[in-house]
């Protein structure tokens, strides 16, 4: 047998929220997204054998890879084997075995892209693992995080989610094409309330894409050059008339939620944000997922209602919707009062994050 490394390994990968571009990636348009100080964890113990043994405490369970068995098949979104076959097709196999804990701060299906912060680390992992001496930049580690976690399973989420996590910081990201501009944040800390319900991912992610695709389509046939990235106002009202009611609330989502997007990029590249207009911007942000996409439910609304009685000048709902987490932004002096409100209401637990950029070797 060959000689077991000695090297014990270790990596971390952020949460992540988003404040403008939800259900925007997807459709090839941009986002604004950060991660925070909520983390999953992998630490790596080499093994006398060929088998990855993967301990996943928070929620119980215990898998086993066997690396001298081909993945020749997938179940429903097990990105542990996924990651490696998509690294198998860049050259980058595992020979050695390794028993692997795996654990977080980051609440589970919440909306905060716990499972995106696995597949980030675990991506991470298996390099370290596979070409310990060679360098991937963190754009490199975001598509193969992508492609493990989307496009195997060719499920419809956008690359917003893995590719903020391997950048980390607050970034905005052209989802056609990976690239990406670092922002500053203008602001200490924010408020993720965790509301307790289930989310709704697919199944909502699913609806609200095919339906603004399928508008998409429709605008084009009367219109072919027609371009979602361009699109203004006057574009959105003199199309919509094209598309049956039901399609309507998507399509005024993809235009009016781009245009919010652009202005807050104008906002945080201006040489000092004005954090009122910034509000504005989540806020209406917040009532189109509302309104329009419907990914936010009553019971949240009202969190969100208690947080600005409370203080807070923006609240949101990060992920796909239909439960999980809201964000809110509020004056550093109100944080404690709005976090101690929030804990009155229905809702699981609500606690402050800060936006943080992580160093990977």
């Amino acid at each position: 047998m060959d000689k077991v490394m000695a090297k014990t390994l270790s990596v971390k990968a952020p949460g992540r929220i988003c404040f403008f571009g939800d259900h925007q990636d997807y459709l090839g348009l941009p986002v604004i997204a950060a991660t925070i100080n909520r983390f999953i964890y992998m630490d790596a113990t080499p093994r006398e054998d060929k088998a990855l043994i993967l301990n996943l405490s928070d929620i119980g369970q215990r898998k086993t890879i066997l690396l001298d068995q081909p993945i020749t098949s997938l179940l429903a979104r097990d990105y542990f084997r996924s990651a490696i076959r998509v690294l198998a097709r860049e050259g980058i196999k595992i020979e050695q075995g390794f028993t692997i804990q795996i654990y977080g701060d980051i609440p589970i299906e919440a909306g905060l892209s716990s499972s995106s912060a696995m597949v980030v680390a675990w991506v991470r992992l298996l390099v370290k693992m596979g070409a310990p001496n060679q360098f991937f930049s963190d754009e490199q580690i975001a598509q193969w995080s992508y492609q493990a976690e989307v496009m195997e399973f060719n499920e419809p989420g956008g690359l917003m989610d893995q590719y903020t996590i391997a950048l980390g910081g607050m970034v905005y990201i052209n989802t056609l094409n990976g690239k990406y501009q670092r922002l500053k944040a203008a602001w200490e800390s924010v408020i993720i309330g965790d509301s307790g319900l289930e989310k709704s991912t697919l199944t909502i992610l699913a609806n609200a894409k095919d339906f603004a695709l399928e508008a998409l389509a429709i605008v084009r046939e009367h219109e072919p050059s027609f371009a979602l990235e361009t699109a203004t106002k006057k574009e959105y009202d003199s199309t919509v008339g094209f598309l049956p009611k039901h399609l309507q609330p998507y399509w005024y989502a993809a235009i009016h939620n781009h245009l919010i997007t652009k202005k807050a990029l104008a906002l945080l590249n201006s040489p000092k944000v004005d954090m009122t207009v910034f509000a504005e911007l989540m806020n209406a942000h917040q009532r189109i997922l509302q309104h329009q996409i419907g990914n936010t439910p009553a019971a949240m609304v009202n969190m969100m209602e208690v947080a600005h009685d409370l203080g807070a000048t923006a609240t949101k709902i990060v992920g796909s919707g239909g439960g999980g987490c809201f964000v809110a932004l509020a004056p550093k002096e109100q944080e404690t009062n709005i976090i101690a409100g929030l804990a009155k209401t229905t809702i699981k637990h609500a606690f402050s994050v800060q936006i943080t950029a992580l160093e990977n070797d």
